[in-house]
């Protein structure tokens, strides 16, 4: 059970608020890099920039295990990686601009990219795609070209580290087709078809995210999980403990305390029962000062996410910590 260590504010001091309270609550820690690859870099074997090379020599300390995701797809998952230069999502240089997914010189970069990130981190698990089927909603074309990456990009990982746990995470409101763009989309026959190439059904979960969603959560909400017979996991998932109001979108996300608890325990309690490999709550603290110093649209963003945290940004524990410590401390026996 861990988090990412994504900030509560952009500040040392909110920095340091995140990883002591990562370092306390939890025994797993998730770094993804989601913000573009350094193609050219990777493809032709050169020196990364300096805040690519920081990113790779930030592991968490070694008493916790290590989820690490990278993405080869963009932010909104439509298409190839933004690139990682002197800092993270800058445009795609030229002719990266132009490349399929499943080009030789993709699947080349984002190989040795993988290979260098695993050799230099040591994770535990890890991902080479993050909420793939977002893809598939979107663009069934490039969907195609992306499932012949992750699996040439697998079977290359597997070669060389045979025991490490490789995998790529579902979005659930997509593959439950409960969001707008996914309705038309053979989600459980794709994501089943790609799971030939995954070692973990690993699945990334808002379920407040769509006003579609049932509430509250029912309780047989994740036992669709079992169907792939592999081992499970929670790569990322958060339950906002309030209402937030979002201008950009025209829409209002509905949560509060009390829903935040049952989700949480019911999404441990699954997690105990069905015995995942791991759970990962996004965020440690919420994050409404770091949300404030972003300029419109972006404030509205970050908004989605900023009160998924366990404590609130003034460092009040909030009703759901008390599920997920009572989960962490508690000593399972098979039967």
């Amino acid at each position: 059970m861990g988090f990412t260590p994504w900030p509560a504010d952009l500040t040392p001091e909110g920095v340091a608020t995140a990883q002591r309270f990562a370092e306390a609550h939890g025994d797993i820690v998730s770094v993804m890099f989601i913000g573009g690859i350094p193609w050219p870099e990777a493809l032709d074997g050169k020196p990364f920039s300096k805040d690519v090379q920081a990113s790779l020599s930030d592991r968490p300390s070694a008493d916790k295990k290590l989820f690490l995701s990278i993405s080869p797809l963009d932010k909104d998952r439509r298409g190839l990686a933004r690139y990682w230069g002197d800092k993270d999502n800058q445009p795609l240089p030229k002719p990266w601009d132009k490349e399929p997914l499943n080009s030789p010189r993709v699947k080349k970069a984002f190989l040795n990219f993988v290979l260098y990130c695993v050799q230099t981190m040591r994770p535990d698990y890890l991902a080479i795609g993050v909420e793939s089927n977002v893809l598939l909603s979107r663009d069934i074309a490039k969907w195609r070209q992306y499932k012949e990456l992750h699996r040439d990009t697998y079977r290359a990982v597997k070669k060389i580290y045979p025991k490490l746990p490789v995998f790529f995470t579902t979005e659930i409101l997509h593959y439950k087709r409960l969001a707008r763009d996914a309705k038309g989309s053979e989600q459980e026959k794709e994501v089943a078809d790609l799971m030939r190439y995954s070692d973990l059904f690993a699945m990334s979960l808002y379920p407040y995210m769509s006003l579609e969603t049932p509430r509250p959560l029912p309780a047989k909400f994740l036992d669709f999980a079992t169907r792939f017979k592999k081992p499970i996991a929670v790569s990322e998932s958060g339950m906002t403990s309030r209402d937030v109001p979002l201008k950009s979108y025209g829409i209002t996300l509905f949560g509060s305390d009390a829903e935040q608890r049952h989700f949480t325990e019911l999404l441990l309690k699954t997690a105990a029962r069905d015995k995942y490999e791991f759970v990962i709550n996004f965020a440690t603290t919420d994050f409404e000062r770091l949300v404030g110093r972003l300029r419109p649209p972006l404030d509205d963003l970050a908004r989605i996410w900023a009160f998924t945290g366990m404590q609130t940004s003034s460092g009040k524990p909030k009703p759901a910590l008390a599920v997920w410590d009572g989960f962490l401390k508690a000593k399972y026996v098979d039967p």
